[in-house]
């Protein structure tokens, strides 16, 4: 019973290494940066302001689209994957397009506008999440 009790312990610590591991990717980064421009967004009412938060979340996915998720590395070598892959870099092109659309918004003081596509982006990002992001238990 107490040898269960400590390969328990240390699987959970394993486990909870692999996922600070995962958590202090490039990647993860990337989606830390564009997470902190995305709040910010949310709130912002000055067009020069607010296009330069657009322009800094584009910059983080140009530099995450470079990246591969920790599900896709972790699937086995195949179709499956390649497809996974392209997936995620199509995606992120499409969200890298959207905030480009946002950056303009706002240099054209569309602030309505704006709020669409933050309205928009919580569906993308829900998506994103669910296809390329492991759930935590």
């Amino acid at each position: 019973m107490q040898m269960k009790i400590i390969l328990f312990g240390f699987v959970a610590s394993l486990m909870s290494v692999q996922t600070s591991m995962a958590d202090d990717s490039p990647l993860a980064e990337q989606m830390d940066v564009m997470n902190d421009a995305y709040k910010a967004i949310r709130r912002e009412k000055d067009p020069a302001k607010g296009a330069a938060l657009a322009r800094e979340a584009q910059d983080a996915m140009v530099k995450a689209i470079t990246e591969t998720p920790e599900l896709v590395k972790a699937m086995a070598d195949g179709p499956e994957k390649a497809k996974a892959s392209a997936g995620y870099r199509k995606m992120m092109g499409q969200l890298i397009a959207t905030l480009a659309d946002m950056e303009l918004a706002f240099l054209d003081n569309n602030l309505e506008k704006v709020q669409e596509i933050v309205t928009s982006m919580r569906e993308m990002k829900k998506k994103g999440h669910d296809q390329f992001m492991e759930e935590d238990e």
